[in-house]
């Protein structure tokens, strides 16, 4: 009877130690995606101190302070480039309005 309190007191502390090696000694945070906590506008419009510049095919651009670049729509509002977007946050309701560029849709229709 001592020989199988002892037998399960051995497998218990063999069970715990191996428990305590496999887990990491220290908490390690990974980030995946470091800037997709960024929270950018997808359509802006023009204000007084808007730089606006000149692609060389003729399209006009906005670059903003943190550096993301914006091009001009036909509703003359600012959209981000398609580049940045996996690589910042947004609601559904304004990438819905950034990929129809501003366009209502009703049935088959754009207006």
């Amino acid at each position: 009877m001592n020989k199988i309190k002892t037998l399960q007191a051995v497998l218990l502390i063999t069970i715990y130690a191996l428990a305590v090696s496999c887990s990491p000694g220290r908490e390690y945070f990974y980030d995946r995606h470091p800037s997709s906590n960024v929270s950018v506008s997808l359509i802006i419009s023009a204000h007084p101190g808007f730089v606006i510049s000149r692609y060389p095919d003729g399209r006009f651009y906005y670059r903003s302070p943190e550096g993301y670049i914006y091009w001009r729509g036909w509703d003359n509002r600012y959209y981000i480039d398609r580049t940045y977007i996996r690589k910042i946050h947004y609601d559904k309701r304004e990438y819905r309005e950034w990929r129809n560029g501003g366009r209502r849709f009703y049935g088959r229709r754009y207006y």
